[in-house]
């Protein structure tokens, strides 16, 4: 099996250990990477552990631990498949095909439909909400390098007093260690102490 065809299964040390085409495509990143472990085995052991728990140390992942989850397999450079990404692509209840955003909403995961078309706002005259996008930079531009697999953030959903179909869109700007959906809610977002850029871009 190729790792293009992997899913992105957590993998963790055990007893006994894990024998997997996920730990092999691992262990190739990790060779890759330059860390030395011994052979290419697909078996998850200790040296294979330490080796990531160095890899995490050197990127500045947190929290500093034998565990493979998803936002590893992108630190990795490991490509698979993700029940996030598999999201998107749900069509048993969605006939129509539309699109679909997955985003948190106070460290709970809801589905709104799409695509997000920028709309010109007259903020005196229209009620807005905020959504916050995670990004390493932004460009002079204003262009977002958003960080990958990291679900957006709304501030409302609908019902409550302060939701609006209006989105202003606002990027919270992180460090290149972050784990992708550390942050899953606004208020997480504002009280992070990471700097946020409130952009001119409206969406609906």
């Amino acid at each position: 099996m190729s790792d293009d065809a992997l899913t992105c299964k957590t993998v963790t040390l055990t007893h006994p250990y894990t024998r997997s085409d996920n730990v092999k495509a691992i262990q190739i990143a990790l060779k890759g990477n330059g860390y030395d472990f011994g052979p290419i085995d697909g078996i998850y052991g200790p040296l294979t552990a330490g080796a990531v728990e160095m890899f995490k140390r050197y990127k500045g992942v947190t929290p500093v631990n034998p565990v493979v989850d998803l936002a590893m397999y992108y630190f990795l450079g490991v490509r698979c498949v993700s029940t996030v990404q598999l999201t998107e692509q749900l069509d048993y209840n969605n006939p129509l095909r539309q699109v679909v955003e997955t985003a948190w909403y106070n460290n709970r995961k809801y589905w709104a439909f799409g695509p997000n078309v920028p709309l010109p706002v007259d903020t005196a005259q229209t009620k807005i909400a905020q959504e916050y996008m995670i990004a390493y930079s932004v460009s002079p531009h204003g262009e977002p390098d958003l960080v990958p697999l990291q679900l957006n953030i709304y501030d409302s959903i609908p019902g409550m007093p302060q939701y609006s179909p209006i989105w202003h869109l606002n990027y919270v700007i992180v460090p290149r260690g972050y784990v992708p959906n550390t942050i899953r809610s606004a208020e997480q977002a504002v009280t992070s102490g990471y700097q946020i850029i409130s952009s001119d871009r409206y969406v609906n």
